[in-house]
């Protein structure tokens, strides 16, 4: 018994303070957006969802244009993300040959806020947490904590002086770990040697913008809107796919349209590390399939509330 109100002490005393007033939090959040897109860094990090691990590398530096930034994987498959303000790709070995992937986002650790995250505070609470030292540099957490059940909190650890971001994680409502990203080494402050980027091979057929929708999606969770609307071709699937992407600026979820040729069966799925949700029913004449890092009422709001156009 002891023990246990040990924990629970712990427990409170480890617990973030009030909320900020809307103008510091405001602050912080626009410096770690900032800074992850406009200091000079570049280190190895580890990011760990469920019981997968991968290390990575990542360097990143300001241009007139905004920003350039590299990711490359450390382990596992060879494949490199590449983004800057014009758009991003994936680049991936698969023996001798190069398959590159347009990107719908340029989302990665640690350019994880929106470059303008001020609306985020209508759907999340800004609190201050404990000092944390990372890759033997001290920060801070900033926790924050939905207001809602659509969407996962997070804790960010900003560098005490630059605000980058050496550390994040989603957590869900019993805040526990869900996916955590951190750095095992960084440099601030140097411009990284990112050179040119090696000649890609023929891009594939660029995505073309939905123009006649035949699916409308209705009651969106709160502070989310449709992204983009395209029409693409995806790895391991024939034929052309509708790929929609909703967001509230933190969280991604995606809807794809398939042509339904036979009865779709209603399909509601969760991966094993409870991060991911999925949901599949017919919508008219389509098969649709919502799909995101997000929780399962925001995945199922979306999906239920597809309809076929009238």
């Amino acid at each position: 018994m002891k023990v246990v109100w040990l924990l629970l002490l712990c427990a409170t005393c480890a617990q973030a303070g009030s909320p900020l007033s809307q103008a510091d939090a405001a602050a912080w959040l626009q410096k770690m957006a900032d800074a992850s897109r406009h200091l000079s860094y570049e280190g190895v990090f580890v990011m760990r969802q469920g019981d997968t691990m991968q290390t990575l590398s990542v360097s990143n530096r300001p241009t007139a244009q905004g920003y350039e930034s590299l990711l490359t994987a450390l382990d596992g498959s060879q494949r490199e993300v590449r983004c800057s303000q014009s758009g991003a790709v994936t680049v991936m070995a698969d023996g001798s040959q190069i398959k590159v992937e347009k990107r719908l986002n340029h989302r990665h650790f640690p350019v994880l806020l929106p470059a303008n995250p001020l609306p985020l505070l209508n759907w999340y609470e800004v609190r201050l947490g404990d000092t944390a030292r990372v890759a033997g540099l001290d920060c801070r957490n900033v926790e924050m904590q939905p207001r809602d059940a659509f969407r996962w909190g997070y804790v960010l650890c900003a560098e005490k002086d630059s605000g980058l971001p050496l550390k994040a994680m989603v957590v869900n409502g019993s805040s526990q770990p869900l996916m955590q990203s951190a750095f095992a080494e960084v440099k601030l402050g140097a411009a990284p040697r990112l050179g040119a980027a090696p000649a890609l091979p023929a891009m594939p057929e660029a995505a073309r913008q939905v123009e006649t929708e035949q699916v409308v999606a209705k009651n969106l969770p709160p502070g989310f809107t449709r992204i983009a609307a395209v029409i693409r071709h995806l790895p391991n699937m024939q034929g052309e796919v509708e790929h929609w992407v909703f967001s509230d600026g933190l969280t991604h979820i995606s809807l794809f349209l398939t042509p339904a040729h036979k009865p779709v069966e209603t399909v509601k799925g969760e991966s094993t590390h409870g991060m991911v949700n999925l949901m599949r029913r017919q919508v008219g004449d389509f098969q649709a399939t919502v799909l995101g890092d997000a929780p399962w009422p925001a995945v199922e709001a979306i999906a239920l509330g597809l309809e076929p156009k009238k």
